[in-house]
């Protein structure tokens, strides 16, 4: 079995992986987690026992918050034995980047790349709505072109909280009602209408620049509050695009990994 862990700025989503396919996620609050990584390796190992799961013989993590990155690595060794991929663009991903500064590109946006790349077919904007929205243009060819980053609808209610006297914090999986009747419908309405309009004009405008239609993929945890509300077609939502790009690039880099493992199979023998 195959551990796929995905490291976010809000959560820690893992997914459960065998015969190729992701049968089961887990997701965990990330500063819960960063709190006590034991916590992390308890409730993963019973998570996977509950299921009747086989104990994992791989691991693959994209993360976006690197001081986590070598603690969930050291949990993994001590829990299963395991050394984790951890993704960066020089691995194997099947796509070409034409960015500016690849150092830069959040792992994420790799994987979820990666995925499209391999499941969809044509020019592809993926949009993942997570604690900030990204954009990723990848064209039919497998060449990353970038794309944008706006604030995600929970980091835009939060800021409106928590930087104003009188606004408060609201529920956004609540109906949106035009116009709103008190100042959480109208907040509701704001943030996520707003950002469904601002996900169109986003897009439109990359069409414009690239001379070329885009097929959209949405992934992310606030991908069924907004996708609703987005009038472009066609549109498809895949809520495990990350965990899927993950597995895709482990699969990938299998050559590497069976090196890696000699490598340090022979330290520990003392060859």
């Amino acid at each position: 079995m195959l551990l796929l862990i995905d490291i976010g700025n809000t959560d820690i989503t893992t997914g459960l992986c065998e015969d190729r396919s992701v049968q089961y996620t887990l997701r965990l609050g990330t500063y819960i987690v960063a709190g006590d990584i034991e916590m992390f390796s308890s409730a993963l190992g019973n998570f996977i026992r509950e299921r009747g799961m086989p104990r994992p013989t791989g691991a693959a993590i994209c993360s976006v918050v690197p001081r986590l990155t070598p603690l969930l690595t050291g949990a993994l060794r001590r829990s299963f034995g395991i050394e984790p991929l951890i993704l960066t663009h020089r691995l194997k991903t099947g796509l070409r980047f034409s960015v500016k500064n690849i150092n830069g590109l959040g792992p994420d946006r790799i994987a979820g790349a990666a995925a499209a790349r391999r499941l969809y077919m044509g020019n592809l904007v993926v949009v993942d709505f997570g604690t900030a929205t990204t954009f990723n243009v990848v064209t039919e060819g497998g060449e990353y072109l970038g794309g944008a980053i706006m604030p995600g609808p929970g980091l835009s209610a939060d800021s409106l909280a928590g930087r104003t006297a009188r606004l408060p914090r609201v529920d956004l999986n609540a109906p949106v009602r035009l116009p709103g009747r008190d100042t959480a419908e109208n907040i509701r309405a704001g943030v996520i209408l707003g950002h469904a309009g601002a996900v169109e004009r986003i897009i439109r405008e990359m069409e414009k620049g690239l001379k070329t239609g885009l097929s959209l993929i949405v992934t992310g945890g606030f991908s069924g509050l907004i996708t609703p509300h987005i009038n472009i077609s066609p549109l498809d939502v895949n809520p495990l695009l990350t965990l899927e790009g993950l597995r895709l690039i482990y699969e990938m880099n299998s050559g590497f990994l069976a090196k890696n493992a000699s490598v340090r199979e022979a330290i520990n023998s003392g060859g």
